[in-house]
């Protein structure tokens, strides 16, 4: 665990801003109908070119993924986001949504896919678990049509490459099987997305390749890196990643709704 201590924390502080700011503030504006400066700039040069749509949003969700094999589940931020989606319902106040997703948290499924790719750690080979779980999610991909299930789905492969990733740093499996699996998840995802007309224009294979790389690339960090990474506020932004992503748009949503 230490030697992905650093990647990891400066991974998963990286998805907690990105996720606020795609699903809060990025979203926020799009349902305003609004592109103001830098968020228009970033849009047209960075998120469009490079295929991570929705102002860095699904990015950062499969940062997080990526990282789950390293770091202990949480599922109180998900706890927290809906007690106060809840009272945001109850008082009329202006309540974070998004097209297919799951009432009052519309990225619930987060946790849920965390989890699985608990279960999955579980097992020391990984392997076997890992084909069972691909060979489920591209079958209920193949065999429904419910729009709710197309993003969980297509992101649930990324956190079985974070699983086996960890694998192979502590030896436990080879890396030619790590390498073998990755490339099967990531054919997991094209194989989802293929199923799902709706996310066509999302480029969801190409963020998460993107992901990947930039995962895969943070393992072996420098002295730079681990000087950012051992920073409180990187740290603390790390440890509070899942409550940026899951409870701060919910907060964001009615305070804005009440502000303009």
């Amino acid at each position: 665990m230490t030697l992905v201590a650093t990647p990891v924390t400066l991974l998963r502080a990286a998805a907690g801003v990105l996720g606020l700011y795609g699903y809060g503030i990025g979203l926020w504006l799009a349902r305003q109908d609004l592109n103001p400066e830098p968020v228009a700039t970033i849009r047209e040069w960075v998120n469009r070119p490079l295929g991570l749509g929705e102002d860095f949003g699904p990015f950062a969700l499969m940062l997080l993924l990526l990282c789950t094999g390293f770091t202990v589940r949480q599922v109180v931020p998900l706890a927290v986001a809906t007690g106060l989606a809840a009272v945001v319902a109850v008082t009329g106040l202006t309540a974070w949504t998004m097209p297919g997703g799951m009432p009052l948290v519309p990225l619930a499924w987060l946790t849920v896919l965390q989890l699985v790719a608990w279960l999955v750690s579980l097992d020391r080979l990984v392997w076997p678990s890992t084909v069972v779980v691909l060979a489920a999610t591209v079958g209920t991909a193949v065999l429904t049509d419910l729009p709710e299930l197309a993003r969980p789905l297509e992101f649930l492969p990324l956190a079985l490459i974070g699983t086996a990733t960890w694998r192979v740093l502590d030896r436990t499996i080879p890396a030619w099987a790590g390498v073998l699996l990755g490339a099967c998840c990531l054919g997991a995802v094209v194989a989802v997305d293929e199923n799902f007309p709706g996310l066509d224009r999302w480029w969801y294979p190409v963020a998460a390749t993107i992901a990947v790389l930039v995962f895969l690339v943070a393992v072996r960090p420098g002295r730079t890196a681990d000087a950012i990474a051992a920073n409180p506020v990187t740290r603390a932004l790390s440890a509070s990643a899942e409550w940026f992503v899951l409870v701060g748009p919910v907060v964001l949503f009615a305070v804005l709704g009440q502000v303009t």
